[in-house]
């Protein structure tokens, strides 16, 4: 969720608060002159204007419409069609609770847009990577003592709620909440307990969100979240009912495709096991279905079809050199190849490395420790990349830095190379600087530059 006061914060916009509480979330960036542009909006929205036209009904009415519309608030630019923000919408605004905030001509709308963009697509981001942490957690709870009530535990705490593990009448088999089920829950319960081993059923209020998902042929799980809980980890409710499927009923036998699906999503978690350095609690859950992961290990960074034959994750793959060489015989994706290591050394770095440097024409490409990013500490790499890049946020300013720098400093090759005006690049990049504190003319700056691009392309992918 991104604030107003996150948008106030950049320095780059130099935004102003006029009035109302800047702590509302926006969900999004509209830009209108018309009398009434609810017409336009869904909810949520900072709306950017230079009140071109003074409303034919007043700025009160036109406030009004806002606020029943449920727009986040206004962004007046002033300078073109007014010099400050007009004391008349500056009451209407305080009245109506209406968050207000002026921009300065500098400061061009689009600049706002882009900057709530990189701001949401980093909290997207923050929440894959709390859901991946997530995985993992339940992952090592079910490979440890208490298994199913451990993962219940961890599912509970992830969408700052509670967890109950029910059979298909409703009936409480375990739960970490002392608290019956809610009856909404039962009834969605109901409704889809015939649909199946995928079967599941979402409801979402203000008060939060009930997600009961198929845990087995008989069993179900159901999650009381609060009203904030990213999607991302809502989705990791998915991995803990397949968990607790194997973990309660790993004597029963079921459909074929059932298995299949238990298999591959505890399989998952597994690789994320290795990949974060817990390779012995990754043993001991893919042991429980029967995998044994290879020692020494080839990871890979995939993208496209899924590479056949090697324990899968999200992105990367695990498997024995030779499994990994007969897997990428042929492979129509895109593949980075990480050097065999000792399971308990395994890390995504070489192969995410790898996998940046891949192209059309170079589909799959080995890691041979080569280049820096591979040769470094992980973790120092990553923390000094972020400190190098400070100040660097705007998604279009990053992108030109990096093929400018691509393109050995040439304007218009790197104008030719994103399709802007030479004179765009030079603005861009003048501001970089600035940001940065550094001038790209300078080989160290620009070596430096340069590897910290490559190592969060890499590392994000």
């Amino acid at each position: 969720m991104v604030l107003l006061a996150d948008l106030l914060s950049t320095a780059s916009l130099d935004l102003r608060l006029v009035g109302g509480d800047p702590s509302v979330p926006v969900r999004w960036v509209a830009t209108s002159e018309l009398d009434d542009p609810t017409p336009f909006l869904e909810g949520g929205e900072l709306l950017l204007t230079t009140g071109l036209r003074v409303p034919r009904d007043g700025w009160a009415a036109w406030v009004g419409r806002l606020v029943a519309a449920g727009a986040a608030g206004v962004g007046f630019g002033v300078g073109l069609s007014h010099r400050s923000v007009p004391r008349a919408l500056v009451t209407a605004a305080s009245t109506a609770g209406l968050a207000l905030v002026e921009v300065p001509v500098p400061t061009p709308f689009i600049a706002v847009s882009r900057r709530l963009a990189d701001l949401l697509r980093r909290g997207e981001n923050e929440a894959e990577a709390t859901a991946a942490r997530t995985g993992r957690d339940l992952a090592a709870a079910a490979a440890g003592p208490d298994g199913a009530r451990a993962v219940l535990r961890r599912t509970a705490r992830a969408v700052h709620g509670a967890a109950w593990l029910l059979d298909a009448a409703g009936t409480v088999l375990t739960a970490t909440s002392a608290q019956a089920p809610p009856a909404a829950a039962l009834e969605g319960l109901a409704r889809v307990r015939d649909q199946g081993a995928r079967a599941a059923w979402t409801e979402v209020t203000a008060a939060g969100t009930l997600t009961l998902r198929a845990s087995g042929r008989a069993r179900w799980l159901l999650v009381a979240g609060g009203p904030d809980v990213p999607r991302a980890v809502q989705g990791t409710v998915g991995t803990a009912a397949a968990l607790l499927d194997l973990l309660t009923a790993r004597t029963a036998p079921g459909p074929a495709h059932e298995a299949d699906r238990v298999t591959g999503e505890v399989t998952a978690c597994a690789v994320d096991l290795v990949l974060s350095g817990r390779g012995d609690l990754a043993r001991r859950l893919a042991g429980a279905v029967g995998l044994e992961l290879p020692d020494p290990v080839v990871v890979v960074r995939w993208s496209g079809p899924a590479v056949p034959d090697l324990a899968r994750g999200e992105h990367h793959a695990l498997g024995s050199p030779a499994a990994v060489a007969a897997a990428l015989r042929g492979y129509a994706g895109r593949a980075g190849v990480a050097r065999p290591v000792p399971l308990a050394r395994a890390g995504a770095r070489a192969a995410d490395a790898a996998w940046s440097r891949t192209t059309p024409q170079r589909p799959v490409v080995h890691a041979d420790g080569s280049t820096l990013p591979e040769s470094l500490d992980p973790a120092g790499l990553d923390a000094w990349a972020a400190a190098r890049l400070a100040g660097l946020d705007d998604a279009a300013l990053r992108r030109t830095v990096e093929v400018f720098l691509a393109h050995h400093g040439a304007r218009q090759p790197t104008a030719d190379a994103l399709g802007v005006h030479r004179n765009t690049v030079r603005r861009r990049i003048a501001r970089a600087q600035r940001l940065l504190g550094v001038s790209l003319e300078d080989p160290t700056d620009r070596a430096e530059v340069w590897l910290a691009l490559t190592a969060t392309r890499a590392h994000a992918g």
